[in-house]
């Protein structure tokens, strides 16, 4: 690390390292984006289920559990924005 002009350290890094953490960011945007397909297929199975459920408290646990996971979605896509710069680019100009 160097030391700036003010006294506090600046970070410096190699390529190498540039390198790791721009593979860490893609291994970790690769998982995320899985988790995401997961929350929404789940939300989509769950819905269906309350469709055919006759049992009003499944039908109700199933529903709550539905909103659940979409609030999983909204944090996994905040988080995805926030590793990829070019994927909240995108997400500005639809919505």
């Amino acid at each position: 690390m160097g030391v700036s002009v003010e006294g506090e350290e600046k970070m410096t890094y190699s390529s190498e390292e540039i390198d790791d953490e721009e593979v860490a960011i893609t291994d970790d945007l690769e998982i995320l984006r899985e988790d995401l397909i997961s929350e929404l297929q789940s939300i989509n199975q769950y819905h269906g289920h309350t469709l055919i459920l006759e049992n009003e408290e499944a039908v109700a646990t199933l529903e709550h559990i539905v909103e659940e996971e979409k609030e999983h979605v909204a944090e996994l896509l905040r988080l995805i924005q926030n590793l990829d710069p070019a994927q909240a680019d995108k997400f500005k100009e639809i919505l």
